[in-house]
């Protein structure tokens, strides 16, 4: 349990300028609303890599709590869950995402040394070791299995920010994949999971299916955010993306085939 004067000591240092504010804003509401139960708070993803996009890019918390803070059923308190989003709402401008761990941890995949920033309290949790990035790596590919049902049931829905939402939602499957098949190609997780975007897409063999598919789907979802240009950029995001995901299934395939 963070005590109060802990949970006004935020260390947001680390974090690229543009996500700072954000960051405190949000740690502050989570703390307000979960500190009794919360042991720590942190960051990962682009607010801390760099290569933000606004308007695209969520920020990604991880928040560590006691097995009090949760239910029979596994989840936070409703009510809890009402007044944390109100707060939220008033405080936060931008996209954040937070993933609630209870303890014990068994079967989580601890965050990935330097890949993650400590924002407030400790991690309770050990860190992820080599084997287990390429474990998670090989699992994650052998899974793949474009196109995915959100994409292609979502695509029947239209208003009210739907098909950004799509898109931002293909996002947390295209990047982490990029990870994925680089934690195979080059054996360096650790260090591959540490780049920001643009230094891993650069690592890609320049004429693959899977470099040219990602760094048009990269264009594309920067030409279609923060303003959500017309709906034939995200539609052509969606295309890129997947296009991605199935030149990396047919990598996965080929080599072990042979």
């Amino acid at each position: 349990m963070l005590s109060d004067q802990r949970r006004e000591r935020l260390d947001i240092s680390r974090l690229v300028p543009e996500a700072q504010a954000i960051v405190h804003a949000a740690a502050t509401v989570y703390l307000h609303h979960l500190g009794q139960w919360c042991m720590g708070v942190l960051v990962h993803g682009s607010a801390l890599k760099g290569d933000y996009i606004p308007g695209c890019s969520d920020i990604d918390f991880q928040l560590y709590l006691e097995p009090a803070a949760f239910t029979q059923k596994g989840q936070l308190p409703l009510e809890v869950c009402l007044a944390l989003q109100r707060d939220l709402a008033l405080s936060v401008s931008v996209h954040s995402r937070a993933c609630a761990s209870p303890s014990p941890w068994k079967g989580y995949l601890g965050p990935i040394p330097g890949a993650y920033h400590v924002v407030a309290g400790t991690l309770p949790i050990p860190e992820a070791t080599e084997e287990e990035l390429r474990l998670s790596a090989r699992t994650a590919l052998e899974k793949l299995d474009p196109p995915m049902a959100y994409l292609t049931e979502g695509l029947l829905e239209h208003g009210g920010g739907r098909l950004a939402y799509r898109v931002r939602l293909l996002c947390t499957d295209v990047w982490p994949m990029l990870y994925h098949i680089l934690t195979i190609q080059q054996g360096n997780g650790l260090g591959m999971w540490n780049l920001p975007k643009r230094k891993a897409m650069d690592l890609l063999p320049k004429e693959s299916a899977s470099a040219q598919t990602l760094l048009a789907f990269y264009q594309a979802i920067r030409t279609y955010y923060p303003e959500e240009a017309p709906v034939e950029e995200g539609l052509r995001a969606i295309e890129s993306g997947v296009a991605f995901l199935k030149s990396v299934k047919s990598w996965w395939n080929e080599i072990n085939a042979s």
